[in-house]
């Protein structure tokens, strides 16, 4: 309770105030009797302590000392019992008091100062119950309001009304979601002053701390969130030491909003999981079509636009260290925190325990995705290995499986290397001819250049070989093919002629072309 107001009160109108008019607003929450000469042993802030004066009359020094000492540490006052060891108090410890600030007082002379500290006593704690009462009022109506399912702005309103200063409410991108209604439409500019100077990992930030607002103090408490990644605060502007009663009044608050924001979270977490199941029936083909028109709400990528697929995941770096099925989510929390701090043109989604990205093409996947990579190892450390597998095609989401797929060979690759991330590479025609069997590539060969292959005289066989794979290659211009080959153009006519008589084909035909083409490089493949 303030001394002003205490002193004001009806039933100690005999105390004087006699120094320090400059300190009554000063709180006093307990009252004390001096009965010994070591009290200032046993001082703390909030004491007001009256004394008959029996120990410092004969003693000025020693109630100088006691007055510094009380001022410093933070007590509420000092009364003195008027005419009872000080006829008349000294002059130099008025100047004191008033110098220090330090409220000085006359109690009653007629009054047993037992009485009068009863009467203190009394009077605060009448005080402090009245303030309770009010406290809890205020906290019943906070809990209507929040369950009732106001809006934060009115409910934030009524908390900056009972605080007497302003409140905003802030994500974990320290951006104003909500706020009182004195300062609603400085939402847009508060952020940008929050995030710029106060050089804080908001992300991380778990305690209690003060910021710069332009030319404001704003204090920063975190809320109870049900996932760290999805962390909240209640910042409140210009907040002073706080009584007693401002601290309960405070943590109701916080209390309050931290239950109201447990609804965003659940909502936020239910959006999390319809975006998994509606892109992991896309992956397995059970959604197809036109997807922007059944797409989720409020995805950050144009399904209709080309986009690149990424598929992340995490292996233990070393033996003994488990996996948890939770990770893959804790992953996506950090990753979709990660895409709305700057603004990636992303989204990502669960499938079966791995984290799947689906970039924009308008983004580059690589530079995203190297960011990516190293904010989530801060998160996870060195327990883990993060490896990523990137699609190097870029296609509509309605090809999303033919993109999952070029992504999830990729990833293979960056578990079988020391790289963190591998961009799946598209094979050459020579790489594909390789995966046909040799069995079946033989018969192809011997059925389509068979008769050529076994001519007994080897250099004509190279020579017909070498004239018809050029012959195929330049599109059919023989005077491309002399000019390459140093021969002349009848030498050229003279083999394909010889060339298509001894298989019996014409090299016109442009399906006997493309099977010469395959035949050829089948040939070259198996040598």
């Amino acid at each position: 309770m303030q001394m002003t107001k205490l002193l004001n009160a009806k039933e100690l109108q005999g105390i004087k105030l006699i120094a320090g008019m400059a300190g009554m607003d000063r709180d006093a929450t307990l009252i004390g009797m001096i009965e010994a000469p070591d009290i200032e042993s046993y001082l703390f802030s909030g004491q007001l302590l009256v004394t008959t004066g029996y120990h410092y009359y004969q003693h000025i020094d020693r109630l100088k000392e006691l007055i510094k000492k009380m001022a410093a540490i933070g007590c509420a006052g000092l009364g003195i019992k008027a005419n009872r060891y000080f006829k008349q108090i000294p002059t130099d410890i008025i100047q004191l008091a008033n110098t220090l600030k330090f409220p000085l007082l006359l109690t009653p002379a007629e009054e047993p100062l037992s009485q009068t500290v009863s009467s203190l006593i009394q009077v605060v704690i009448q005080a402090d119950a009245l303030k309770l009462s009010r406290v809890i009022q205020q906290n019943q109506t906070l809990s209507k309001l929040a369950l009732n399912n106001t809006k934060f702005n009115i409910v934030l309103d009524q908390c900056a009304t009972y605080l007497k200063h302003d409140i905003v409410l802030l994500d974990s991108h320290f951006r104003v979601c909500y706020a009182n209604r004195q300062i609603w439409d400085q939402r847009e500019k508060l952020s940008s002053q929050l995030r710029q100077t106060s050089q804080l990992d908001y992300l991380s930030l778990s305690k209690e701390t003060t910021v710069q607002c332009g030319q404001h103090d704003v204090h920063i408490f975190p809320l109870m969130v049900m996932y760290p990644e999805n962390k909240s605060f209640i910042g409140i502007f210009d907040l002073e030491t706080l009584t007693s009663t401002q601290q309960l009044q405070l943590q109701q608050i916080q209390n309050i909003i931290s239950l109201m924001n447990s609804r965003t979270d659940v909502r936020k977490e239910d959006t999390g999981h319809q975006r998994n199941e509606f892109f992991s029936n896309v992956v397995t083909g059970r959604i197809r079509g036109q997807l922007s028109e059944q797409q989720p709400a409020k995805l950050a990528v144009d399904l209709s636009k080309n986009c690149y697929c990424a598929l992340l995941g995490l292996k233990p770096a070393q033996t003994g260290v488990l996996l948890f099925l939770n990770q893959s989510e804790q992953i996506r929390r950090l990753t979709d925190w990660f895409i709305d701090e700057y603004q990636i043109a992303a989204t990502s989604f669960v499938f079966q325990q791995q984290l799947i990205l689906i970039i924009s093409a308008t983004q580059n996947p690589v530079h995203f995705l190297e960011a990516l990579a190293n904010f989530l190892k801060k998160s996870f450390g060195d327990r883990y290995l993060l490896k990523i597998g990137l699609s190097h095609a870029k296609f509509p989401a309605a090809q999303l499986p033919t993109l999952y797929q070029e992504a999830q060979e990729a990833y293979t690759l960056a578990e079988q290397s020391d790289k963190v991330m591998q961009r799946f590479r598209p094979k050459e025609v020579s790489e594909l001819l390789q995966l046909i069997p040799h069995n079946e590539a033989q018969s192809f060969i011997n059925e389509t250049l068979g008769p050529l292959l076994h001519l007994k005289n080897h250099q004509e066989v190279a020579d017909l070989l070498q004239t018809l794979q050029l012959y195929l290659y330049n599109h059919q211009q023989i005077n491309l093919v002399a000019k390459q080959l140093f021969i002349h153009r009848n030498t050229v006519v003279y083999r394909l002629k010889k060339t298509s008589e001894i298989l019996n084909i014409d090299l016109k035909d442009p399906a006997i072309a493309q099977r010469l083409q395959v035949a050829l490089l089948l040939t070259q493949s198996n040598q």
